[in-house]
């Protein structure tokens, strides 16, 4: 009952974030009317809905803890969305508010995925320090690379140049945590593209706010940015689904290990 009630509400919520996000790009491009993309700081609270959902469903077993950890960084997300989407919400300068709720969400997207870790026991597993270790690196590199070349040359928000790099560190280790989790665990596979997305999409939203939107690129930052979001928090729910088996330990299949 528990499992059949948690499907129709999943998917319901996936349509809500369909119809929110990818439904409303689809008709901006159609109709060429912009008018649509005020829908699109909605979408998050489907998938917010979603996340505490899944925590809900999994309160009592070994994932609840971190199914919580995702759903709060999912609604820090959220909360970020909604302050930039609405200006009557707002009584400051967007991004002075939007940078640390980020911030704190991706505190919590790798504090959840290391939770996961835990209860999976990939931590243990031989070649995670190494892994996980290079996956950071990577990562940050690329995430700082990204900034070195979009956002320190302009002379736009010089104000927030510090702030968006100090962002940048949170936001490629959570990318790097989640492709960590991925390649020791390939039914965590979605999450990890969902968080490369989300660094992607970063980049699209610096090309938008410190390159003058070059070519229309920035217009991308949505669309990477919800899909993103949603691989992340529906990668987590399909990867938790009833992964405990009769002896209460996770069950895990290794792409990177044998």
């Amino acid at each position: 009952m528990k499992r059949s009630l948690g499907c129709v509400l999943f998917s319901a919520l996936w349509l809500l974030w369909f119809g929110l996000l990818p439904g409303t790009f689809v008709a901006i491009l159609i109709t060429g009317q912009s008018g649509w993309s005020r829908l699109w700081g909605m979408s998050s609270v489907a998938l917010s809905i979603a996340a505490w959902v899944n925590w809900g469903l999994h309160r009592c077993d070994p994932f609840g803890r971190a199914c919580a950890a995702i759903a709060l960084g999912m609604t820090l997300g959220m909360l970020a969305d909604l302050y930039g989407a609405f200006s009557a919400l707002r009584f400051t300068e967007p991004l002075t508010m939007i940078i640390p709720l980020f911030a704190l969400g991706h505190v919590a997207y790798i504090g959840g995925m290391m939770m996961l870790a835990r209860r999976l026991n990939l931590i243990s597993r031989p070649g995670w320090g190494k892994a996980f270790a290079s996956a950071v690196v990577f990562y940050d590199l690329a995430g700082l690379v990204l900034w070195t070349t979009l956002v320190r040359p302009s002379g736009d928000l010089p104000h927030m140049h510090a702030p968006t790099a100090g962002y940048t560190i949170f936001l490629a280790t959570a990318a790097a945590v989640m492709a960590t989790v991925a390649c020791f665990d390939r039914r965590f596979l979605t999450v990890g593209i969902g968080g490369f997305l989300f660094l992607l999409s970063d980049a699209f939203l610096a090309v938008r706010l410190f390159q003058d939107n070059w070519h229309g690129l920035g217009d991308l930052c949505w669309i990477t940015y919800g899909v993103g979001q949603m691989l992340i928090v529906y990668g987590v729910i399909a990867g938790v689904w009833r992964r405990v088996n009769q002896e209460g330990q996770p069950q895990v299949e290794s792409i990177c290990t044998g």
